[in-house]
């Protein structure tokens, strides 16, 4: 009896031993990053304001309005979703999906030019809505291409997404010229 506790303990112990040694006795070391488990939240104030702000850059340059398109916030919304959630800031997703991409299946009809503006924050107090949408659309106007696609002609709808999680903002902008 006494035989097969020693033997059931020194199995135990020598199964165990593997996972007590580091990383440098042969073992795979598995980095793994900490995964948001939280959800991003949107915050409608900031994109009513950012595209009531857009409109109004707009017209000081003597253009007509965009309108509003659901199917574009929803686009926006997910884009900047997407960059919190993966912890990337770029047009292009990680899995290779630009703009034209991403926007295109949200419609049946075809459409014409597609544009995005992102914009990306850290540790913004986002209480004060009307001043976090005027930063952003103040960066958009100050940068030659994102002011382009500001003031492009050609587009007539956009939607605009901004979702916050932690200290961490992300903004989208989806400008399309409906046809």
């Amino acid at each position: 009896m006494l035989r097969s506790k020693t033997c059931a303990v020194t199995l135990v112990f020598l199964l165990t031993l593997p996972l007590s040694l580091p990383p440098a006795w042969g073992q795979l070391s598995v980095i793994q990053h900490p995964r948001r488990t939280a959800r991003p939240v949107y915050l409608k104030e900031v994109e009513r304001r950012i595209y009531q702000l857009t409109n109004e850059v707009r017209r000081k340059s003597h253009l007509p309005p965009l309108f509003k398109d659901d199917a574009l916030v929803a686009t926006s919304r997910a884009h900047s979703n997407d960059m919190l959630a993966r912890n990337f800031f770029n047009h292009v997703n990680p899995d290779g999906k630009a703009p034209q991409d991403r926007i295109a299946p949200a419609y049946s009809r075809t459409l014409g030019r597609t544009g995005e503006n992102i914009w990306s924050g850290h540790g913004f107090d986002y209480s004060d809505k009307k001043l976090l949408a005027r930063v952003i659309v103040d960066s958009w106007v100050t940068s030659p291409a994102h002011r382009a696609n500001l003031l492009n002609p050609d587009y007539t709808h956009l939607g605009v997404g901004v979702s916050v999680l932690g200290k961490d903002i992300r903004a989208t902008q989806n400008f399309v010229q409906r046809r």
